[in-house]
């Protein structure tokens, strides 16, 4: 299987203008929920022993004051902090590729929607403590902003981290299922062939779960695939590649070479 060319080339101005002021908005929104959404601080009770949490929070917004209960506050505040999180992990991504002059237009799509899975990631983690799955339970009243905050927004700023704990903790309680035709392969390198030779040179990389490759790289420098198969990638070496294991890129992880390819 060839690389897709939908999305394949590089992002225009005009696309990096737009999906930058849409993340700066988002920030500016999410960071405006958060502070208004806020849970209040508690009071103190009359004999001045005890703190008693607020029941409500209002929510000043232009045209439209609505009063939420301090779960519905807290069930915002999960998903704001989970969303900006998120945003921190797109906002870093962006302006690397921008400043190396290497993103591509498939990935502002990815850019625009981690946001969202960030949020409902922290949503999820949230129902999960709260619900006394990995902790005792409690009532909203007990549960801290300042922690639960933090935590929705480092789940959001590694999603990916995430996901693969959530999965290794519930594989235990839950059947696993069978590998279904479009799951992604741990892929694997066996050999390359040549090991050595300058620029420009055709290299065949042999392992397993290899159809997928959207790279080869040798060291920094990453070549474009012409072959991809399951057994089989082929590529050509690039202007600035320097002498290590090659590595190829896959949606399901990178697999690095066993055998060192010296530049010549």
């Amino acid at each position: 299987m060839t690389e897709s060319p939908v999305g394949s080339e590089y992002a225009r101005t005009r696309d990096i203008v737009v999906a930058g002021v849409l993340l700066l908005a988002l920030t500016a929104v999410l960071l405006i929920v958060l502070v208004q959404v806020w849970p209040p601080a508690p009071a103190v009770s009359p004999d001045g022993r005890a703190e008693i949490p607020a029941r409500t929070t209002t929510v000043e917004l232009p045209g439209w004051s609505p009063t939420l209960s301090r779960e519905t506050s807290l069930f915002v505040v999960v998903m704001a902090a989970g969303a900006l999180g998120a945003v921190v992990h797109v906002l870093r991504s962006f302006y690397w590729y921008v400043g190396n002059r290497a993103l591509r237009r498939s990935w502002l799509l990815m850019y625009l929607l981690l946001p969202l899975v960030g949020a409902l990631l922290a949503l999820i983690v949230y129902l999960v403590l709260r619900g006394g799955l990995t902790s005792p339970a409690g009532g909203a009243s007990d549960i801290n902003p300042y922690g639960i905050t933090a935590i929705a927004a480092l789940v959001g700023l590694f999603s990916r981290e995430t996901s693969e704990k959530l999965r290794a903790v519930f594989a235990t309680l839950l059947a696993q299922a069978p590998p279904g035709r479009d799951q992604a392969i741990a892929p694997r390198i066996d050999a390359v062939e040549p090991v050595s030779g300058p620029v420009g040179t055709a290299v065949a990389v042999h392992g397993t779960g290899l159809a997928s490759a959207t790279a080869v790289r040798f060291g920094a420098a990453e070549s474009r695939i012409t072959v991809a198969t399951d057994t089989l990638v082929r590529t050509a070496v690039p202007p600035g590649a320097t002498t290590g294991p090659p590595v190829v890129t896959t949606p399901a992880g990178p697999a690095t070479s066993p055998d060192r390819f010296t530049v010549e």
